[in-house]
């Protein structure tokens, strides 16, 4: 049987699972455990004679989880509440809901919804309705918090529904109906948006848009009169005795409208790059060619394509990489990659919405909660194709500071790309600036290049105008 791994310096709390007192979450050498108490335990158990669980987890909607032994002598070295472990299934790359597009987080709510209706069914509730439970694999949501299942108890209302409302409804409200894109509200504060906040932002004009007026409004409402209140509202409500009908209701009431909240963006300034780039075909197959070449020579465990747009790149990548993250600043661009990789996989590519130039920091308690990209994993190999030019120009960021910092962060290897001053795309991101660019020189991208990497292959395409360096780190 496998047991509980001892306590050393490479086998300690995953930070972000603090907030139960009831289990921790632990990480050693690549295994996923998590420690339970007495109370905890006693879930689990009544929760493992259920087929709800089983089924979920066979489908892949809960990630799978196995009881390991261990004695209390093992148990003890983590601390004495603590009587029984489990090992889970590791997700292949963790990311945070601020980094999702319109249609993760929609497809995640609507997988919370859908396992808490289940769980309704089974006899159980879940006591918190937080979106950092969910994470992925590919392009499928997986519920990964197993002390989040409890059974239910007679009169309890929906516990997790103000966490919900706050991680998931109204980020998803506020981009469908005002086109305010959730990412920095969420990336902004762990709990999400209140209630107050949200009814300020659709203001009365709005307030009776699908969804609001229940749910923001009355919210904000109930929450403005109750907050300087002695009144113990949970007792109150669960005195009023809700029975589990109407919370399964107001559950199935929750997940149509999820269902049918929609983005309606159709362009944004990179969401149809992939139609309006000017390489000639003969380029661009070119192109694809040169990065297929190197990805496999490489095989890497994890490939990061930094400004992925809707994928192209990433798919090809994906034929010979265990597993591909596909991050663009533009929330478009990833959402419409999302909706191919849903549709047609492949299975290995997780798209985020992730700013190079102003990347997710490190949130949370001491600020371990929430790890930003280069704590989670580091790639063996990294494209950046048709970037620099935005990054040094665009975002204004140093030459050299940019290649030393792609040298920083990847494993093993690098493809990138210059595109040269006489490129379209080059003149139209001058053309309404005063030039201060001076390290945007073909000469000057090689140099910097130089002091960090070897180059292995190049490729000129576009009438010379667009280089591509296959590079190993020295």
């Amino acid at each position: 049987m496998t047991t509980i791994p001892r306590k050393t310096g490479e086998t300690g709390y995953v930070e972000g699972s603090f907030r139960d007192r009831h289990s921790r979450v632990l990480r050693s050498q690549g295994r996923i455990m998590r420690v339970l108490d007495e109370t905890a335990a006693a879930e689990w158990r009544a929760l493992t004679n259920s087929d709800f669980l089983q089924r979920a987890m066979k489908q892949g909607r809960v990630v799978g989880t196995r009881e390991i032994g261990c004695s209390e002598a093992d148990l003890a070295e983590f601390g004495s509440v603590w009587t029984m472990a489990l090992e889970h299934d590791a997700i292949p790359f963790l990311s945070w809901p601020y980094e999702w597009s319109f249609g993760m987080l929609k497809d995640a709510a609507l997988l919370h919804l859908e396992l808490l209706g289940e769980a309704l069914e089974a006899g159980f509730t879940m006591k918190d309705g937080s979106a950092y439970n969910l994470q992925w694999n590919g392009a499928k949501p997986c519920f990964i918090d197993l002390g989040s299942f409890e059974r239910w108890q007679a009169g309890e209302p929906w516990a997790g529904y103000r966490q919900f409302c706050q991680l998931m409804l109204f980020p998803l409200l506020l981009q469908a109906h005002l086109e305010l894109d959730f990412q920095p509200l969420l990336r902004g504060s762990l709990e999400g948006v209140d209630a107050v906040s949200a009814n300020r932002m659709f203001g009365f004009a709005r307030r009776f848009r699908r969804g609001v007026f229940a749910h923001v409004y009355l919210q904000a409402r109930l929450s403005q009169s109750l907050g300087d209140t002695r009144r113990d509202i949970r007792k109150e409500l669960e005195s009023a005795g809700f029975s589990q009908e109407l919370v399964k209701t107001n559950v199935k009431r929750m997940r149509g409208l999820v269902e049918r909240l929609e983005w309606r963006r159709s362009r944004s300034e990179w969401g149809d790059y992939t139609k309006e780039h000017n390489y000639s075909d003969d380029d661009h197959q070119r192109k694809a060619a040169f990065v297929r070449d190197a990805v496999a020579k490489e095989k890497p465990r994890l490939c990061w394509d930094l400004g992925a747009n809707t994928g192209q790149f990433s798919a090809i990548a994906a034929e010979h990489s265990e597993r591909v993250i596909a991050l663009d600043i533009d929330a478009l661009a990833v959402e419409r990659h999302y909706q191919q990789l849903k549709e047609k996989g492949p299975a290995n590519i997780l798209p985020l919405v992730y700013n190079i130039a102003d990347p997710s920091p490190a949130l949370g308690w001491r600020g371990l909660e929430r790890p930003p990209l280069e704590g989670r994993d580091r790639p063996e190999l990294i494209l950046a194709l048709a970037l620099v030019h935005h990054l040094v120009i665009s975002a204004n960021l140093p030459m050299a500071d940019l290649i030393e910092w792609l040298a920083g962060l990847t494993r093993s290897a690098l493809v990138i790309e210059f595109v040269g001053r006489e490129d379209d795309m080059v003149e139209r991101l001058l053309r309404n600036r005063h030039d201060q660019y001076h390290d945007y020189q073909l000469d000057v991208f090689e140099t910097c290049l130089a002091r960090h990497f070897e180059v292995e292959a190049r490729l000129t395409v576009n009438r010379e105008n667009r280089k591509l360096f296959y590079c190993k780190r020295k």
